[in-house]
């Protein structure tokens, strides 16, 4: 139940409970009253039926008639009382006193007639007024009063039970209502504010345990516990990426310092040799250039893995159309495949439109070529293909390739570089597409060169297309990366993305 309703329900129950109580002792007591007067009633019967035997006589109601009242005053005592009166209301007699000092009281008829032959039951005493007949005429009414001694007697008794039961029920009530306050707000909050102290002394908080609460302040916890997990995270991200700064702070600063010294050098050697020749002047300041390009090329790599790790940095897209834009990107290698000595096999199977960054997605293609090209042996092979989700894989993708492209490529179109080569070992290929992390061509002992940003600046490159990237390697069929894309729609029809647009 939530909180508020439970609270609502709660407040509602703690207010009409004490009515009931009341009521409920208030019945009781009227059942105890009734049950204990039809006791007294019949204990009363007996004692007052030789009373009223001796007050039914018509010659006890007259005014000079004190002879016959002398031995009423026997029938009388602590506990019975009774008074006698005219028709007209006269008292003639009161066992409380002289008759010849009473006898001048009047009653008024109004109230000396009520409740006849009524047995009046009051807090403290029983009450019975009864008229007395002769030859057909009023002769008189008579008054019996009793004390109720035992119901008096028992007052203090019951006065204790009602004050301890009252206390009881409040005990209880107030214990109740802690209890449920506990288990409901206290417990919770205590429990809250535990973990809110181990989140900020930056422990584990560990399970909550138990059954997952459905009200406010189990929402409560889980949203406080989904907030310190979001920020355990977020943390681990803002260290990762801190580490990864200082890594290519680092990384970068090796690498800027072979060339600047290269500089360094050869600039000192032009100032200080002036009887050089020309000719090997010019080889120091080829070497000076060539290695201030190198930097150049460095520091433009580091800018652009930056930007494209930036959230706020957009690519500005356009929809290409994927045979014809893939055939003259992949086409600019055949050359440089050439020079190289290799054999470079391609193929283009795509009818699908795209929406591509065209100058990043040429950096993508050129980082994962000349990555290629560094791995593979002389006159060795290599494989360019963009193959969308309809197409059949190319021939001299591997077998054993096969059917894990088919499941990555669910959807999308992939593009393949694959070439031939030792295979990166496993725990290389995992961290491969980290920056500054290198492949080691474990035969020569040494890293593959480049300056470490390629693969990286590959992958966030296909992150910002909706994409990804992966690299299988192994002896037999050599390295492969293959970026995958989304694709727009089938470009039978260039029609009809241009009135999209």
């Amino acid at each position: 139940m939530k909180l508020k309703y439970w609270l609502m329900v709660a407040f509602l129950i703690v207010m009409l409970l004490p009515v009931a109580a009341g009521w409920a002792l208030f019945s009781l007591y009227n059942y105890y009253e009734n049950q204990r007067s039809v006791a007294e009633y019949v204990e009363l019967s007996e004692r007052l039926a030789p009373i009223e035997q001796v007050l039914d006589d018509p010659a006890l109601y007259q005014l000079q008639s004190s002879e016959h009242h002398l031995n009423l005053s026997k029938l009388a005592n602590e506990q019975v009382s009774f008074n006698l009166y005219l028709p007209s209301g006269i008292r003639v007699f009161t066992s409380g006193g002289d008759a010849w000092k009473t006898s001048g009281y009047t009653i008024r008829s109004s109230e000396l007639y009520r409740n006849l032959y009524q047995l009046q039951i009051r807090h403290r005493t029983f009450s019975l007024k009864k008229p007395v007949w002769h030859q057909g005429e009023l002769a008189g009414i008579y008054e019996i009063t009793m004390l109720r001694q035992d119901w008096l007697d028992g007052i203090s008794i019951r006065t204790t039970w009602v004050i301890s039961g009252a206390v009881l029920f409040f005990v209880l009530l107030y214990g109740t209502v802690l209890w449920l306050l506990s288990r409901k707000l206290i417990s919770p909050m205590k429990v809250l504010m535990n973990r809110m102290h181990t989140f900020a002394r930056g422990e584990e908080p560990g399970d909550i345990g138990g059954t997952i609460r459905r009200d406010e302040m189990g929402t409560l916890l889980q949203q406080f516990d989904a907030m310190q997990q979001t920020i355990r995270q977020t943390h681990m991200e803002v260290e990762k990426q801190q580490k990864e700064k200082e890594m290519i702070v680092a990384s970068l600063s090796h690498d800027l310092k072979t060339p600047l010294m290269s500089i360094s050098a050869y600039a000192e050697a032009l100032s200080m040799d002036v009887r050089s020749e020309r000719l090997e002047r010019q080889e120091y300041k080829e070497v000076i250039a060539r290695n201030v390009e190198r930097m150049k090329q460095m520091i433009g790599e580091l800018e652009m893995y930056t930007a494209l790790g930036s959230e706020d940095s957009e690519l500005a897209m356009v929809e290409v159309e994927g045979g014809e834009f893939f055939e003259m990107l992949l086409g600019s290698y055949r050359e440089l495949a050439e020079r190289e000595k290799l054999n470079m096999q391609m193929s283009v199977r795509t009818n699908h439109f795209y929406r591509v960054h065209p100058e990043s997605m040429m950096r993508l293609t050129d980082n994962l070529v000349h990555n290629a090209l560094r791995y593979t042996p002389p006159k060795g092979k290599i494989g360019l293909a963009v193959i969308d989700s309809l197409e059949e894989l190319p021939e001299w993708i591997d077998l054993s390739l096969r059917a894990e492209l088919d499941m990555y490529r669910s959807g999308m179109t992939i593009i393949v570089v694959q070439n031939e080569g030792s295979a990166i070992p496993a725990e290389q290929l995992e961290r491969i597409f980290e920056p500054y992390v290198q492949y080691q061509n474990q035969e020569i002992l040494r890293f593959a060169g480049g300056s470490g940003l390629g693969l990286s600046i590959a992958r966030r490159i296909a992150l910002k297309h909706g994409g990804d990237i992966r690299m299988w390697s192994s002896e037999k069929q050599g390295t492969a990366a293959v970026c995958r894309l989304l694709e727009l729609e089938n470009g039978d029809d260039p029609q009809t993305l241009s009135k999209k647009g």
